[in-house]
């Protein structure tokens, strides 16, 4: 008997089992070695913070997706000034995430473009990954320049690196005729804005506050990816947030195909201390609670009450009806490989409780049903648990993970600027025209504390309130 460790398997190749495409996981991870991906640094990309991030959360999400590889070519002179990298080189980067240093312009790979292109002839695909404000966008190269890319907002850096690898993905996997040759983009501000996404109302204000406290439920796919994205914002030194990191789980080797902020040297430790450990690096301050999220869940005094949630579990959903907090916002993603893009998250306060949209009911275990290609491996290898284990997995990968975590970040940001908050928002990635929700509305509870950044680098000092600043008042 052959048996399969489920938690080994790379959760993104894992779609070419359920799809029926491939005949055994060696197969999958076979055809996922031949995607590769080349990122060209032109001129400028590294001027603003959200073009930093954009960098950043390209590469690291790109080369957990293509196994074959992600060379990056182009200017990898400039510092890094977002808090994860601050004080580093680009170019003592990119192997670290993954990457590949390239030594020459490639015409024939997919090509992801930050900064400007050179004057010479693109490859089929070539796509420019775009940031403005709040707004976030990919477009071929040949239309590039749209967006300025000078006003810094790095929630818009990292939703430009998500469709941008998104676009790429559905290109060689060839599930998607438009990809690459077609313009998309989103409003982090105006998140149901579908025409005019673009436009001048949907830009937002200048970014000038961000979260000073937080607690981070779940450190898996999302509650990483929630916690990275945090770590691109221009928070000043000497002025970096207070975060509670709640996790119980031990990092395995399918979570490095999900996780931003693991690698392969993390295998068996807890997770929980694994984030820490890079937070406080960069200057946070973190207390850990290492148990399950779960009915005794009470936040105490002087502890952060804004939680995003990234537990994908029906009763911890429940359970959030009595923690405490004062603001949560939660994701959760399809689990098919037809509809791993799709997004749902949910704000609370909100017009239902967590208890009332997801029930008691909807916590019964769903019995796992085996497609052909399963069935004829367990019996290959005398290996139904196995069999079965893998087949219950999610199919998941980072470049989602990265565009929620725009999204739910952007929810908390939103109303210390003013702007409104959405009860629930539904998003395919797939087709970024398949937006709907709840309309935006006036967050009536206790605001998140927040810490003012006097220049969008966010090399000045910071000041810390718990008020609403009084520019972004309505």
């Amino acid at each position: 008997m052959t048996t399969l460790n489920a938690d080994a398997m790379h959760r993104l190749a894992k779609m070419a089992l359920d799809s029926g495409e491939v005949t055994s996981p060696e197969e999958a991870l076979h055809l996922f070695s031949r995607y590769r991906l080349r990122l060209h640094l032109g001129t400028g990309w590294a001027d603003t913070l959200a073009g930093q991030a954009c960098f950043l959360t390209t590469l690291n999400t790109a080369a957990r997706a293509f196994l074959g590889g992600v060379e990056v070519y182009g200017d990898l002179s400039p510092v890094l000034r977002v808090p994860l990298y601050e004080g580093r080189e680009a170019q003592t980067i990119v192997e670290e995430l993954g990457g590949i240093l390239a030594t020459d312009v490639s015409l024939s790979s997919p090509t992801l473009v930050l900064g400007r292109w050179p004057e010479v002839q693109p490859p089929e695909f070539c796509v420019s990954l775009e940031w403005d404000a709040w707004c976030a966008s990919v477009v071929p190269v040949k239309d590039a320049g749209t967006r300025e890319c000078t006003s810094d907002n790095p929630l818009a850096g990292v939703a430009a690196a998500a469709l941008g690898v998104n676009e790429a993905f559905l290109h060689v996997r060839g599930d998607l005729a438009d990809a690459g040759h077609r313009a998309i983009g989103l409003s982090l501000w105006s998140p149901l804005a579908v025409e005019d996404w673009h436009a001048e109302t949907h830009r937002g204000p200048a970014f000038q506050y961000l979260p000073g406290s937080l607690w981070l439920v779940g450190l898996g796919h999302l509650g990483q990816a929630y916690a990275w994205t945090l770590g691109m914002l221009p928070y000043p030194v000497g002025g970096r947030p207070h975060m509670v990191l709640q996790d119980f789980d031990k990092a395995a080797k399918s979570n490095l195909s999900t996780c931003l902020l693991l690698s392969a040297t993390d295998i068996g430790k807890r997770k929980v201390r694994l984030v820490a450990k890079r937070l406080e690096d960069a200057g946070f301050s973190i207390d850990l609670v290492e148990r399950r999220f779960g009915p005794g869940h009470q936040v105490m005094t002087n502890e952060p009450v804004t939680a995003l949630f990234g537990v994908d579990n029906v009763a911890a959903r429940r359970d959030l009806n009595s923690a405490g907090f004062a603001m949560v916002v939660e994701a959760g993603l399809g689990s098919g490989y037809r509809n791993f893009r799709d997004i749902r998250t949910h704000t609370f306060p909100g017009p239902r409780r967590p208890s009332e949209i997801w029930t008691a009911a909807d916590s019964a275990q769903v019995a796992v049903e085996l497609n052909d290609t399963y069935k004829k491996l367990a019996y290959e290898r005398d290996d139904l648990c196995g069999m079965t284990q893998l087949a219950s997995q999610a199919v998941a990968t980072p470049f989602v993970g990265a565009l929620v975590a725009a999204l739910v970040v952007a929810e908390v940001v939103r109303p210390l600027h003013g702007g409104g908050v959405h009860a629930t928002l539904d998003l395919q990635m797939k087709n970024l025209r398949f937006r709907t929700g709840s309309q935006p509305s006036e967050y009536s509870g206790l605001l998140t504390p927040y810490i003012t950044i006097a220049c969008p680098s966010g090399t000045a000092a910071a000041t810390t309130a718990t008020d609403t600043p009084e520019e972004a008042l309505p």
